[in-house]
């Protein structure tokens, strides 16, 4: 019935703002509905971002590794197959977690960033140093390197101690801008040190048996156990082959993603376990031969 034709004309007039509230309350509604939609996208986005990599690597079943190499933690055979202490840990980590391994071919320049991007999972056998620490986490250390002084055991200044070593007639023989110059000047900075360019570190255990110079510095255990090999009981070393200096130490550890840690928490006790059963130290007395650490294998 038309409004002219009622007898009512009150009922048929438009309340007063009856239609700008059903506007505000469409757009009211309309707000609601773009602000859930984005609330329920920033929050699928910030769960799918902190989705550990645990979680990931159990999906994909698959543990990436990147294949960065240094004896005899990590190293590529010339067919391909990596080999070493990391490569038997990261293993074991694999058929704990009911996944395959695969070691990515990688370089020491993209190590780190290789975390970053999600290429690899892991990077193994690296130095936890404050500026990495800025852009990944690393579990616990597994090994410590570090320099060892390096002498001639038969030397007649009677090397003992590394007091002993610093004084201006005690000659090292070191690369220049090395890292075994950087912990000579650190650690006996009255010694005289003797470059030797473009000289690896047999070269300069040469110069040391063969009494040219006092000492060298080698790192602990890797390059100590190798000289060990090739000149036996023919070496002294301060404080001894396996136990490095306290003088810019490499704390070596595994990198993971920074932030994440459930994967963090993960590794760290599957360490622990292998280590308090003894089976990490198994492995070290596998692998940490000459045979295991030299280019030629």
């Amino acid at each position: 019935m038309a409004c002219a034709q009622n007898r009512e004309p009150r009922r048929c007039q438009s309340r007063p703002g009856g239609a700008a509230a059903a506007r505000s309350l469409w757009v009211g509604l309309s707000a609601v509905a773009v602000v859930a939609g984005s609330l329920f996208t920033f929050f699928a986005a910030a769960a799918s971002a902190q989705e550990s990599v645990f979680d990931e690597i159990k999906k994909r079943g698959e543990l990436r590794v990147a294949g960065v190499t240094y004896r005899p933690l990590i190293s590529r055979r010339p067919n391909g197959q990596y080999v070493g202490v990391d490569v038997d840990v990261m293993g074991r980590v694999a058929k704990d977690l009911g996944v395959k391994l695969t070691v990515v071919d990688a370089e020491w320049a993209t190590a780190v960033a290789g975390i970053t991007t999600k290429k690899w999972d892991i990077v193994p056998a690296t130095c936890i140093t404050p500026k990495r620490l800025e852009v990944v986490d690393f579990t616990q250390s597994y090994l410590k390197l570090g320099g060892v002084l390096v002498f001639k055991a038969a030397n007649p200044k009677g090397f003992k101690t590394v007091e002993d070593f610093n004084k201006p007639e005690v000659v090292f023989a070191v690369p220049p801008g090395s890292w075994a110059e950087s912990i000579a000047k650190v650690a006996v900075p009255k010694a005289t040190l003797k470059a030797f360019g473009q000289s690896t570190s047999a070269d300069l255990v040469v110069e040391v048996v063969a009494g040219r110079v006092d000492a060298v510095v080698l790192d602990a255990p890797i390059q100590t156990t190798v000289a060990q090999g090739a000149f036996p009981n023919q070496l002294g070393f301060v404080p001894s082959a396996m136990q490095p200096l306290d003088v810019l130490p490499c704390p070596v550890g595994y990198a993971y993603f920074k932030g994440d840690k459930k994967f963090g928490e993960y590794l760290d006790g599957y360490l622990a376990r292998i280590k308090a059963s003894g089976e990490l130290e198994g492995l070290f007395k596998t692998w940490l031969v000459p045979e295991h650490i030299k280019p030629s294998n």
